[in-house]
């Protein structure tokens, strides 16, 4: 049996999209002689950078809930739930324009699930569409199903953003604590995405803590990797601050053609 479809004999990752396995497959593949060790290999890869985030269940229970409760079953998303309105309140207060439509959510996990406190903190917003990109391709009908129940278009779906930089245009892109795990597995290649997003405004954000619980210094350590990475002739900071266990920049970019986003 070839590696890959071992790999996806795993229930937890077996709805993993195909590109990015075949890339991290083949990636591990190139480090080790002995099957058993690829396999090894390839499983400590995506439980870095898929399963730590999203249990095996997550998904068919958050099919059965389908509402703002279905937050508490990513541990990101579980995390944010205490000052979810403060976050989402700061964030579209920090940008002047209050023209938003489109939103573009990478490595997006639950959040789109968090749509009603953003209809509820701003409701002034009038959001036309939501495009969110992930890897889990079962996660991905699921959001397009709530998508269609609040009647917005099926803009869900999987990318591998080691290897592809999201096409989308959008008045806001979300990058919520994507960068270090982007960063864990190459190197640059977070900023290389940033750099190059179709958006207006993009809100980083950082966790405060580590995986494992541990806060000491690790806000100052993102927010030094990412003011010493950002091209400051492209970019200007127009909110910074530290809500909960987040660390969130605002950034809007200094020169945009509309016509690009309307295109």
């Amino acid at each position: 049996m070839d590696l890959i479809s071992e790999i996806k004999k795993s229930k937890k990752y077996s709805a993993v999209y195909q590109n990015l396995l075949e890339r991290v497959c083949a990636e591990e593949s190139a480090k080790y002689k002995k099957y058993k060790e690829k396999i090894k290999a390839v499983k400590n890869r995506l439980h870095e950078i898929y399963g730590a985030f999203i249990s095996e269940n997550s998904v068919k229970s958050a099919e059965a809930l389908l509402n703002e409760n279905v937050l508490r079953l990513n541990i990101s998303s579980n995390e944010r739930l205490p000052f979810i309105k403060d976050l989402y309140k700061f964030i579209f207060n920090a940008i002047p324009d209050k023209n938003i439509s489109s939103i573009l959510d990478i490595g997006c996990g639950f959040n789109p699930f968090a749509l009603p406190f953003i209809f509820e903190t701003v409701p002034e917003l009038n959001i036309k569409s939501y495009h969110a990109v992930d890897i889990d391709i079962n996660l991905a009908k699921l959001i397009n199903k709530y998508f269609t129940l609040l009647k917005l278009p099926e803009n869900a779906g999987c990318i591998d953003i080691i290897s592809e930089t999201p096409p989308q245009t959008a008045d806001v892109a979300f990058f919520f604590k994507v960068i270090p795990t982007i960063e864990n597995c190459k190197k640059g290649r977070g900023f290389e995405i940033l750099n190059n997003l179709n958006a207006k405004y993009i809100v980083v954000s950082f966790p405060t803590k580590t995986l494992c619980g541990k806060n000491k210094g690790t806000a100052d350590n993102y927010a030094a990797m990412l003011e010493g990475n950002l091209d400051y002739e492209k970019f200007e900071v127009v909110g910074k601050n530290i809500i909960g266990n987040e660390l969130v920049y605002i950034i809007k970019l200094s020169y945009y053609s509309i016509d690009k986003i309307n295109n």
